[in-house]
């Protein structure tokens, strides 16, 4: 099938709202999990979203490869496991595949040194402290202790919902060994065991405040979720995990993507152009000789130059030269 066909292109990598077709194209059958009854929608509106991806308001030119490998993660139900050095926009790729397909609030979870995949899963929270009216809505489908079942971002995402939820394991390279090994039991099965009393089991998602009903047992989703791993690549991850995964190494942003977001984070003004183009190619030329976090500095340029602020508090008189005095106080100092 081309790479172009309509059938194909789920993603485009623009960054604007593109496909929010109510219908996917048909999963493989070793990754149909048909898990129900179908639950509610989860929200739509992401309030962290903006703030990784700013207001777009001109389309970005994602990299081929990129464009390519989502959309296969996106076909056979994989996680995408994308690796890069830091500042080159791992963790904003999950939004922005979120906001083009239309696909709702996106499910972080953090990892540090202490994470697990029961916290990732599920924990329980006192009624009187849960989500309102989960005291009253109980039903008697609570467990025995006074509490609820509380899901964690992964367990939420495995939630037999329609269409499927994005869920971004963010730095899972920060793990102990024993989280991505447990992570694969999970992802092979597009679900979880759920302990509950009874019949059926009313929880409390990660990211609403509404109860919701599911079976006693394991938890199923209907729709695999939009997995998106990051990583540094400084620590090993098991083959067993590697091998389940669509993998992607993160490049950093070339000249053209840099000026899109430039335009899209800075809304020129009759007293405020806007960054110029001398700005931009000043950090575009620093960036290219030197590591760090690209995205994280060309904005905090951009800020500080927008206003005329950077040249004056670096007392330079070109823009290379304050660029590379902004560098300079935002990278490590060496021991």
């Amino acid at each position: 099938m081309p790479p172009n066909s309509q059938s194909w292109g789920l993603y485009r990598g623009t960054g604007q709202p593109g496909s929010d077709r109510a219908e996917w194209p048909e999963a493989p059958a070793w990754r149909a999990f048909d898990g129900g009854p179908e639950l509610p929608s989860p929200p739509a509106e992401d309030p962290y979203a903006r703030a990784v991806l700013g207001t777009v308001r001109q389309s970005l030119s994602a990299p081929p490869d990129e464009v390519t490998r989502v959309n296969v993660a996106l076909h056979l139900r994989r996680p995408l496991l994308v690796t890069g050095e830091p500042g080159t926009g791992k963790s904003s790729l999950a939004y922005r595949i979120s906001a083009e397909l239309g696909l709702g609030r996106v499910l972080r979870w953090q990892i540090t040194s202490l994470s697990t995949l029961r916290e990732g899963l599920y924990g329980h929270c006192p009624l009187d402290d849960g989500p309102p009216g989960s005291s009253s809505d109980d039903g008697g489908h609570g467990n025995d202790r006074g509490s609820r079942m509380r899901l964690g971002p992964l367990g939420t995402a495995f939630l037999p919902y329609r269409r499927p939820r994005v869920l971004l394991i963010d730095r899972l390279d920060r793990a102990e060994i024993s989280l991505p090994e447990d992570l694969c039991a999970v992802l092979a099965a597009g679900g979880f065991d759920l302990p509950g009393i009874g019949s059926d089991l009313r929880v409390s998602p990660h990211d609403a405040s509404a109860v919701v009903q599911v079976p006693d047992g394991p938890v199923r989703c209907r729709a695999f979720p939009v997995v998106v791993i990051t990583t540094t690549g400084e620590r090993d991850l098991p083959t067993d995990l590697v091998r389940r995964c669509v993998t992607l190494r993160s490049q950093r942003p070339g000249p053209d993507l840099l000026r899109a977001i430039a335009a899209n984070r800075f809304t020129p003004r009759p007293d405020h152009p806007g960054p110029a183009s001398d700005v931009v190619a000043a950090f575009v030329d620093r960036a290219t000789a030197t590591e760090g976090p690209v995205l994280e500095r060309f904005l905090d340029a951009l800020h500080l130059a927008s206003g005329g602020v950077l040249q004056e508090v670096a007392e330079v008189s070109t823009w290379q030269e304050a660029v590379d005095t902004l560098w300079q106080w935002t990278a490590p100092e060496d021991p």
